[in-house]
């Protein structure tokens, strides 16, 4: 698996309220690194190979759409309210 480390582009900003500090550490952070169905083994030979997942792994991209107050799209996925 390439990785662009050339032109990649990381920002690391501090996160002063206190709420959203303990959201990211204990849930988002929590759930990317239980995930086992995105994950990838890094090798002694410095090769990538992506870990098999069961059926009942954790999987952070299923967690994060089904719980969208997590993900950010919370008030994306609220349906609009009838105006009529």
């Amino acid at each position: 698996m390439p990785r662009n480390l050339d032109r990649r582009v990381e920002h690391f900003v501090p996160i002063e309220n206190l709420t959203v500090h303990r959201q990211v550490l204990d849930e988002i952070m929590g759930a990317n690194l239980k995930d086992q169905t995105n994950c990838w083994i890094l090798d002694a030979d410095g090769k990538y190979e992506r870990q098999d997942a069961g059926p009942a792994d954790f999987s952070a991209h299923i967690y994060f759409m089904t719980n969208p107050s997590l993900s950010g799209r919370g008030s994306a996925l609220r349906k609009p309210a009838d105006r009529s």
